[in-house]
């Protein structure tokens, strides 16, 4: 295999191996291929330029005290310490989620639409495990599972926006499929608007019967707009 003569591959492993997302084998393997094609290799030198002032001009987005609050006044006292144990845990990487975004979305170079974007990571390990963006227009949340293993067989994933000074809302359950998507109540301005992060919790099948989380928090990330 090789991504000689497939632009588009060729640009999704040079953005993926600058981020370093790229890893194991495959890593190993397209390091051989940058040593023998030079034009890959200024690919890769073009998005790890791109992608540093990315890093560098995004202030770090954490949600205020009072969400916590609301969020510990809502839930049940034996569910309270899991889930204030897991938000808490969520670091203000609103970078990482633009920088991952811009890797993961089908987009031409230069090209990124004024859109919310989260990226949902395993607070233990920082690993992103979903993809989650929305146009400002549109009342579509578009969902990008980056490891089908986060699935539990029997139960269902809901994803929650954690809105400044309310309740968690239900955005939906997680599918099953690699990418789906979701419907806001309203466009994107609106519903995620006031919304610095999301979070996923694991519920019963078929989400969460009381309409906020009840089940313990898995995945978290800051919603950071991108224009």
């Amino acid at each position: 295999m090789n991504c000689r003569g497939k632009p588009e591959l060729r640009e999704r492993l040079a953005a993926e191996y600058a981020l370093g997302t790229l890893r194991g084998r495959a890593r190993e393997r397209f390091k051989r291929w940058m040593r023998d094609d030079p034009e890959l290799m200024t690919a890769v030198r073009s998005w790890e330029a791109r992608l540093a002032p990315m890093a560098q001009a995004v202030e770090p987005a954490a949600p205020p005290a009072r969400v916590w609050q609301r969020i510990e006044q809502q839930l049940e006292p034996k569910k309270k310490s899991s889930f204030w144990k897991a938000l808490g845990l969520m670091t203000a990487g609103a970078a990482v989620a633009m920088v991952a975004v811009a890797v993961l979305l089908p987009l031409q170079r230069g090209e990124v639409p004024a859109s919310y974007l989260a990226v949902l990571s395993d607070p233990k390990t920082n690993r992103p495990v979903l993809v989650a963006t929305a146009a400002r227009a549109e009342g579509v949340l578009r969902v990008n599972v980056l490891d089908p293993a986060i699935h539990v067989s029997g139960r269902s994933l809901e994803l929650w926006a954690l809105p400044q000074g309310g309740k968690p809302r239900s955005l939906g359950v997680v599918s099953d499929q690699e990418r789906s998507a979701l419907k806001l109540v309203a466009a994107a301005d609106k519903a995620l608007g006031d919304v610095p992060a999301l979070a996923i919790s694991l519920e019963p099948a078929g989400g969460s019967p009381t309409g906020q989380p009840t089940g313990p928090v898995l995945y978290t990330g800051p919603c950071v707009k991108y224009w």
